[in-house]
Formats: structure tokens, C-alpha cells, sequence
């Protein structure tokens, strides 16, 4: 802790005016970028310089942006020693009006704060601030530095597309995968850490994010997949032409917020708990929201299908839901019922994954032992459907849906003889058949679009050839 000079006064962030000599301000660092070097010319002569640059909180309304700048070693060693979430005590920094449309809102975070601080190696000092007395701070480090519900959905990043591209958006997240910190090295000589992480909300299942700061590439080691929330504050939208879709980054002027306390938030939280993620259990739930799939009249073509599920290229972005449903005219060209392909799956009854000998899921009461093991058996088949424009492969019939399709409960299914089977088989196989399908399009982080067959019934010859598009 400072001791306080004779004429030094602590002051809170929302006090703070411009030119005000010898204050003392304490704040919690929310936020912190890399020191830069910058070579400073004077006559014919140059000097290497560094500038850090951080904000600080002190109450759920005032946040400030200040800048430290000195030597490299100097500036180096004060950045290593704080950290986001640190609460710090500053003196005599300078106190300047911070100008609007100037760079420093371009390349710093947004503040409240009309005013900024700039501290100098030789006549400011940077502390950290008595541990007794900082618990009235720690509650700021888990309040968005925006408006809690001003945010993007990740549905409304991908129904703009490439229309928000270049813009800084707010997210609200729940992380669903955390990557491996990655050296790069860079076009100007420097190695810096970067870390890819994917985040989902109620809306989608998946938005790639690059982390590039280094204090945040750091911090998400401690994140927890399902666990985490995060309110990520201006945040730069780019079309990923590797990934055929959007990715959102992190940049000087992004704030991440982890675990906020909002009621958003909350919910979030909550959803993100037991949220499928996987394709079949992504697809399992949309198809349960089609309790009845005669309801489907948009009629397609294979073609048809294939364009608008796999709409990953900038031009065709956005625009469309994730999924979308289809009615197809079609012939049945894969359908082993009584050959060697698998036909069933095994699930745990509690967490309905897949199991092979027994659950292994440690957040499942089975799992984890807590409950003796339970298990569903279900139809699990891959099927082809073929027009005169295509086939679709590796097309799911699975539950409820196959069981309506076959004609018969699963457990039947396998008590049946194998001529049985095979009569099953041939009832649909290679016949004209109305196939409704529930189609979830390709995205960043998924490649190859997931379809799933929702019904399968004999055609009408003549309602077919009226129906069947040309194209």
C-alpha cells in the first residue's frame, strides 16, 4: 500500500478530473494488453520506449483506461507483476481528457471514464493494493463492462454472415471446447500465444473464437467446457474462408467477463449444462420438435438439399436457419436391414450417450456410480435416398423415427429371423417413396452437413410426378 505524500489525495475513478495533480486512485484491472516497444526519435538521435496499456474498475459504472510508459525492462517487469483481476493502487498519474474520436478508442477498451490516466516511469507508482481491504472489488470482476443485455445471439452472427463482417459485436457464451495454446510467429519477428476456443449458446451449437491476447489465452486454461460463461465484449466478426464461416476474435479494445452475475447469464448457465452438443443428440432433439412429420410440404431435390445445406462460401452466408426440413421424392437405395451394417446403438438411460461396455460419462449419476446402470437399446441405421439430381449418404434413421419407418419396435426387430428381416427390407428398397428428412446445415465447425430421415411412406405415382421439381 502507498504511503500517501502531503498533498496526495485518494480519489474514485467517477472524481477524477482533468490535470488534477498528486491523486491516488485504487482499481481492479479488468483488462490488460502486451507492452509495445516504440522507438522515440529526438534530433539525430533514437531511444527504445515501452507503453502498457490497462483498465481499471472501481464501481459498477466507472471504468477508466490508463497508459504506463518507461523503459522496456521497467515496463516489462510491472506488466508481469499485475494481473486482470489484481486490484492495484496508482499514484500521481496525469489525468487527460481522452478524445473520442481519437485512436484511443479505436485500440483501447470502452470506458466511461471521460478522461484517461498516463503514468511515467519516474513519477508514477503502480502497487498492488492491501489484500484486507479488496474484497469490496472482487464482486466488479464478474460485472459486463456493457449493458447486460446488449449482446449478439450466435443465431444472429450467422443469419448476418458476411453483412457484420469487420464489425466488433458483444457475445454471450457458454465455452463448449478449449484448444491447445499455439506459438505464432509473426511478420514483424515476434512469437506471440495465441488459443482457439469454441463457444455455443441457446441459439447455435458452435462459434470458433481466436484468442490473440496474451493474458486471456492464459486465463482460459482455467475455463471449464459447459461450466464457463462469458460476456465478451467487443469482439471483431471475420469470415473464415478455411473454416467457411464466421469466427469471431479478441483485439485491443475486447473485454472478457467470465462467470457474470446477470440473469442472462443465469439462464444461460443453466441451458448450458445439459445442452446437446453432439450431432446425433442435436439432431435427436430437433427431430423430437416435429412431433408430426406429415406437417413437412416443402418439397426438394436432392440437389435442392445438398446447395442449401452446405451454403458455406461468403456469398450465400446468413440468410438461412441451421436447419430446415424437406419432403423428397425419392427412390430408397441403401436400406440394410439384413446385412452386416450396424442397425442399434446402446445409450446410457440417464445421459443418453453411447456406450460400448458401460457408461463412462463422470457428470452421469450412472457414470459416476451414484446409481445402478440402466440402458436403452435403439435403432441407430444409415440409409441413401437417390433422385434424377443426386444421392444423399449417410442419411440417419435412428429412435422413434426408424421404429415408424421399419414398422416395428426394436425389440422386435431383434427377435425376428433373418427372412423376416429381409421382407421388411424390400417393402421400401428401391421404391418411389415420400421421405421427409430433417436436414442441419454444415458451419465453422462442422463440415459436412447432418441429415436425418423424420418419415419414409410409399408415393402416390401421380402425386409424385407432380411435385418432383425439374431441378
Amino acid at each position: 500500500m502507498v504511503e500517501m505524500d502531503a498533498g496526495v489525495k485518494r480519489l474514485p475513478i467517477a472524481a477524477v478530473g482533468e490535470k488534477m495533480p498528486n491523486v491516488l486512485l485504487v482499481g481492479l484491472m479488468i483488462a490488460k494488453q502486451s507492452p509495445r516497444k516504440v522507438t522515440c526519435k529526438s534530433g539525430s538521435s533514437s531511444s527504445e520506449r515501452s507503453v502498457w496499456n490497462f483498465t481499471l474498475r472501481d464501481s459498477p459504472y466507472d471504468l477508466i483506461n490508463a497508459t504506463f510508459w518507461g523503459s522496456p525492462e521497467y515496463i516489462q517487469n510491472v506488466s508481469d507483476k499485475f494481473h486482470t483481476g489484481d486490484v492495484v493502487e496508482i499514484s500521481k498519474p496525469k489525468i487527460t481528457l481522452r478524445h473520442s474520436d481519437g485512436q484511443e478508442d479505436r485500440f483501447s477498451p470502452s470506458v466511461t471514464s471521460p478522461f484517461q490516466l498516463i503514468l511515467s516511469e519516474k513519477e508514477s507508482v503502480m502497487v498492488p493494493h492491501d489484500m484486507e481491504y479488496c474484497d469490496e472489488f472482487l464482486p466488479l470482476l464478474h460485472l459486463p463492462t456493457k449493458p447486460p443485455g446488449d449482446f449478439f445471439t450466435l443465431a444472429d452472427v450467422y443469419h448476418n454472415g458476411t453483412s457484420i463482417r469487420g464489425e466488433f459485436v458483444n457475445l454471450l457464451v457458454a465455452v463448449r471446447d478449449i484448444g491447445p495454446i499455439r506459438r505464432i510467429h509473426t511478420k514483424y519477428g515476434r512469437d506471440i500465444d495465441c488459443r482457439d476456443v469454441i463457444v455455443f449458446d441457446q441459439t447455435n451449437t458452435g462459434l470458433p473464437v481466436s484468442l490473440w491476447n496474451t493474458e486471456t489465452v492464459h486465463r482460459a486454461k482455467s475455463w471449464r467446457p459447459r461450466e464457463s460463461v462469458l460476456f465478451l465484449a467487443d469482439m471483431r466478426l471475420e469470415w473464415n474462408a478455411f473454416r467457411r464461416g464466421m469466427v469471431a476474435s479478441d483485439g485491443p479494445r475486447s473485454i472478457v467477463t467470465e462467470d457474470p452475475e446477470t440473469p442472462e447469464a443465469a439462464a444461460l448457465r443453466m441451458y448450458a449444462r445439459s445442452a446437446p452438443l453432439r450431432a446425433s443428440a442435436i439432431l435427436a432433439q430437433l427431430a423430437s420438435s416435429i412431433p408430426d412429420p406429415s406437417s413437412i410440404t416443402n418439397v426438394m431435390t436432392v440437389q435442392q438439399v445438398l446447395d442449401r445445406a452446405s451454403a458455406g462460401s461468403a456469398d450465400n452466408s446468413g440468410g438461412d436457419d441451421s436447419q430446415f426440413t424437406a419432403l423428397l421424392y425419392c427412390l430408397l437405395t441403401k436400406y440394410d436391414l439384413d446385412g452386416c451394417s450396424q442397425l442399434t446403438i446402446t445409450k446410457c438411460a440417464q445421459c443418453q450417450m453411447p456406450v460400448q461396455d458401460m457408461c463412462i460419462n463422470l457428470e452421469c449419476p450412472i457414470g459416476c456410480g451414484a446409481e445402478l446402470p440402466r440402458y436403452d437399446v435403439a435403432f441407430d441405421l444409415r440409409i441413401k435416398l437417390s433422385d434424377h439430381t443426386g444421392s444423399l449418404e449417410n442419411i440417419r434413421l435412428s429412435g422413434v423415427a426408424a421404429e415408424r419407418v421399419i414398422g416395428c419396435k426394436v425389440n422386435e426387430f431383434m427377435a425376428m429371423p433373418l427372412d423376416m428381416k429381409t421382407h421388411l427390407k424390400w417393402k421400401l428398397l428401391l421404391e418411389r417413396c415420400a421421405a421427409r428428412i430433417l436436414v442441419l446445415r454444415s458451419s465453422s465447425d462442422r463440415p459436412r452437413p447432418l441429415i436425418s430421415l423424420l418419415s419414409c411412406t410409399m408415393a402416390d405415382p401421380s402425386e409424385a410426378a407432380a411435385c418432383i421439381p425439374v431441378y
